[in-house]
């Protein structure tokens, strides 16, 4: 009756607030314990039992808008150890919620902009420097170990914002899930499946839909740029206004990793939440259900199916089943070219008559000659992208184990030095060495331009890491070190062209050299990055360009993005993502604007014919 009262009287702030509630008439909570009883209803006893057991260095799961979270108390050593052990996570960073933005000011550094981004509707997770002295006494290094940033986030449901300022000081919030598959979102699984990790295992009588993970994010400090990691709750699956349409309706079927399908029904985009790595069941089945539950929603049938060229892929194999059943076309897409597509789509550079350079760095891609794109360098003009050069290549390893290992491409790249190979040596077991020369001894018929496997061939140089626990794991700690770098120097080594490719035999033999003097990590890794970004310099010089656009997940790193504005701002027009992440997240987009530009050169050509 009192919900009812304020529902229906115009001059109270809940008139007409179908989400009206109170404790007469909540949504029932229901708090267990890890073997699934029932151990209350009552939410003024549930919030206290949790607080007093994240007090005494439990684990809680709870439930939020997208999934289950896993909650601990950041500042307590062995809470932090029991969670990496129950969920076999040896050195991912966990994410920390504060209760608020004040709290969080205690450990991190929180710039206007990055204030902004945490504050906001989103309310992401964001990326955020730590401070020498930490003033909650948060376990930092425990949760992300050798890095020089963690990811904070303030509380977005009001049960979250209960629980966090009840307890008053920074909780760890990650995702609810067994290692490797998508976050647990029905209260039956989390029963099932969460008790071995969390004491406690707080619900509501409110089911999910639609998983999601929480959206991950940070701001490039220098330059300003916000950089898209994981664009999930918050901000999918929705994309406005639509830099092109359709009279048709089309799927675009994305990537293998970091997955996300996008569909194209005149002027209205959808590009579906991060969808995880499909390398697995669970993400298959969650990647399927996701794609149902949304043309369901909008009710449509799409006229025509894009997929990525792998051979390989689920998502594309999943598209053919798609078209097959349907009775559709299905066209392929170079994965690189629509990275390309994609953050030229953004930026409304389409229909661009200049010419544009376009830098698509990442980890893997299939390329048009079989073997494995990365470090490339393309040009975009009169409506045609062409690949202009690329980083020379050198042999893919043992499949997958060199995206896991990064000796393996250190080995890659030292290949034909033995000298060279020498200086890693202690890398490897003896037996291991025997192995890997006898492998170097054969004929190596997949090669790799790849920039992701060449800098993480750089960590493992540099002894920085040379096995990689988590994706990425490598590369970030590059970054941070870096950073380390109190001078800010601009030093570069040499990448000189060798007609349509870039030869980094030069840059390796002085980078080891200086590594052999005594050079420190820091003012290598920064020497490392400023030469990249002088490298795009001279290709966008070579090519005649003044505009460049920039994809791939290597440019999801800050510092790089910092000094790419620092090193060619001046003289040209940059281009990065807007509302999309620069990893594979974003190729179901480019798929759609790829197939907007082929529908703007069959235009063009139709006209001319005319």
């Amino acid at each position: 009756e009192h919900c009812c009262n304020e529902y229906r009287n115009i001059h109270d702030r809940r008139h007409y607030s179908q989400t009206n509630s109170c404790p007469d008439c909540s949504i029932p909570m229901h708090l267990f314990n890890s073997a699934g009883e029932e151990l209350s209803k009552d939410p003024a006893f549930i919030l206290i039992m949790v607080e007093e057991e994240l007090k005494q260095g439990h684990i809680v799961a709870v439930k939020g808008i997208g999934g289950f979270l896993l909650l601990g108390d950041a500042t307590n050593q062995l809470t932090v150890e029991t969670l990496r052990d129950r969920k076999q996570r040896p050195s991912k960073p966990f994410a920390v919620m504060y209760p608020d933005i004040e709290t969080a000011k205690l450990d991190v550094f929180i710039s206007e902009k990055e204030e902004e981004a945490l504050c906001s509707k989103a309310a992401p997770i964001l990326l955020c420097s730590l401070k020498d002295q930490l003033g909650t006494g948060l376990c930092s290094e425990l949760i992300a170990p050798g890095l020089d940033k963690t990811g904070v986030m303030l509380p977005y449901t009001p049960l979250l914002l209960l629980i966090a300022q009840k307890r008053g000081r920074p909780l760890i919030a990650t995702s609810g899930n067994l290692s490797g598959s998508p976050i647990i979102y029905a209260d039956e699984d989390a029963l099932l499946w969460l008790g071995e990790q969390a004491d406690l295992i707080l619900a509501f009588d409110r089911d999910i839909i639609t998983p999601q993970d929480d959206s991950v994010m940070q701001i490039a400090p220098a330059s300003g740029q916000q950089i898209i990691l994981r664009r999930s709750r918050g901000l999918a699956p929705n994309y406005f206004p639509a830099p092109f349409q359709s009279d048709d309706t089309l799927l675009a079927m994305g990537a293998e990793l970091k997955s996300a399908f996008a569909l194209l029904d005149g002027h209205n985009l959808y590009i579906s939440q991060y969808l995880g790595d499909q390398a697995n069941y669970e993400s298959q089945t969650s990647f399927t259900s996701t794609l149902q539950h949304m043309l369901n929603l909008v009710q449509v049938m799409p006229a025509e199916i894009l997929i990525d060229k792998h051979p390989s892929y689920f998502v594309s194999g999943s598209g053919r089943e798609l078209a097959s059943a349907w009775e559709i076309p299905v066209t392929e897409v170079q994965h690189h070219v629509a990275h390309f597509s994609a953050v030229l789509g953004e930026n409304n550079l389409l229909q661009e008559k200049e010419t544009v350079l376009g830098v698509v760095w990442d980890g893997t891609g299939y390329g048009d000659d079989g073997h494995i794109w990365g470090g490339e360098f393309f040009l975009f003009g009169n409506g045609e992208i062409d690949r202009y050069m690329h980083l020379d290549y050198f042999p893919q390893l043992l499949g997958d184990k060199m995206s896991r290992e990064p000796r393996v491409s250190a080995v890659a790249l030292l290949r034909n030095d033995m000298d060279k190979l020498m200086m890693i040596k202690d890398q490897f077991l003896g037996t291991e060495r025997e192995f890997y020369m006898k492998v170097l001894a054969q004929q190596q018929n997949l090669l790799t331009s790849s920039m992701g496997r060449f800098l993480d061939g750089i960590a493992s140089m540099l002894n920085i890491q040379t096995k990689n626990h988590y994706e990425g794991e490598a590369a970030m700690k590059l970054e941070a070190a870096a950073r380390q770098c109190a001078e800010g120097h601009r030093d570069h080594y040499p990448l000189p062209f060798n007609q349509n490719r870039i030869d980094w035999i030069p840059m390796l033999n002085e980078l080891l050299q200086e590594r052999n003097a005594g050079r420190p990590v820091p003012s290598i890794a920064r020497k490392v990055f400023n030469s990249l970004a002088r490298l795009i310099g001279q290709v966008a010089k070579k090519a005649g360009a003044t505009k460049i656009a920039f994809s791939g997940g290597v440019f999801q790193n800050a510092l790089l993005v910092d000094l790419v504005h620092e090193w060619l701002e001046a003289d040209h027009q940059l281009y990065f993502h807007r509302q999309l992440s620069p990893n594979d997240e974003c190729i179901g987009f480019g798929q759609l604007a790829w197939h907007q530009l082929n529908q703007f050169r069959k235009e063009y050509s139709r006209k001319q014919t005319a």
